[in-house]
């Protein structure tokens, strides 16, 4: 099991609106996701970190300088290298803090997101209107894994940010 995310998962998890968005930002997401690569390194160390990996700037140019990945001199990144940097990556055990707990929970770093994802899908309807799938609104709850089955990860809506959307306030 991957600990960060593939490019497919964060396409889903992270580029493309929550579920019910309007159909105008989902046609931007397309176009975005469309027009990714190729990337300076800048853009490729956002979009690994975004993946889960710890992979500042300087570490790709170490990763360049030393012949692991030979993104083209003149256009850039293409997604076989920031695919080949991700494996890299993950090979090494290089990952930002999520998914690095979430490699220590038993469960991968789109599984969290996934989770998350749905926890504030849900509540939007709920509630009529958006709400952020940003931790720090919701409890996360673990079951942790068994046998050859990752953990399963669950969130619930925080009291506090409950009673404000009870109140028509928004988050």
């Amino acid at each position: 099991m991957a600990t960060g995310m593939s490019f497919s998962e964060c396409v889903e998890l992270r580029l493309m609106p929550l579920a019910g968005a309007d159909p105008a930002f989902v046609q931007a997401a397309e176009m975005e996701r469309n027009e990714m690569f190729p990337m300076a390194l800048s853009t490729a160390s956002n979009h690994l970190r975004s993946r889960g990996y710890d992979a500042r700037p300087e570490m790709l140019e170490v990763l360049v300088e030393d012949g692991v990945i030979t993104p083209d001199a003149k256009l850039g990144w293409s997604r076989e290298n920031v695919d080949e940097a991700a494996a890299y990556f993950e090979r090494c055990g290089l990952f930002t803090p999520y998914a690095a707990m979430c490699e220590t929970m038993g469960c991968g770093y789109a599984d969290f997101q996934r989770a998350l994802r749905a926890a504030a899908e849900a509540t939007s309807k709920q509630y009529g209107r958006h709400v952020p799938d940003d931790d720090q609104l919701f409890v996360m709850h673990r079951e942790p894994p068994r046998g050859d089955r990752p953990a399963k990860l669950s969130f619930t809506l925080c009291d506090d940010i409950r009673e404000r959307l009870e109140r028509g306030e928004e988050v």
